[in-house]
């Protein structure tokens, strides 16, 4: 975040003695601590709800490609129809086709 190191904290520190005063400093590190502890405490929460809302997002992409997957696009439109009070309208099945012969051989034999 903000990257201050020993250096930079003891040259602050000696300022804040010298504007504020020994007599009132540690009450200033005091209400300097809340506001700190209250702005991680903010950014906490905010993280937690953004946690949350990629969880949720991802739990309902998940169950909406599991139901695609296990769902059979023939059943599409039976539900309503059944809700409707309609009987569903039966599908056109072909018939099977029967395998080719296998007894003659796919190819002719290559010239010897």
């Amino acid at each position: 975040m903000f990257d201050i190191g020993w250096s930079e904290l003891l040259v602050i520190g000696i300022v804040a003695l010298l504007v504020i005063g020994p007599k009132d400093l540690p009450q200033a590190f005091r209400t300097v601590g809340q506001w700190v502890g209250k702005a991680r405490a903010l950014a906490r929460e905010f993280q937690g709800h953004v946690d949350e809302l990629m969880r949720e997002s991802e739990v309902e992409d998940m169950k909406r490609e599991f139901n695609q997957m296990a769902r059979p696009p023939e059943l599409d439109g039976i539900e309503d129809e059944l809700m409707a009070g309609h009987s569903p309208k039966p599908k056109k099945v072909e018939p099977a086709v029967p395998p080719p012969d296998t007894d003659k051989p796919l190819a002719d034999p290559p010239p010897p």
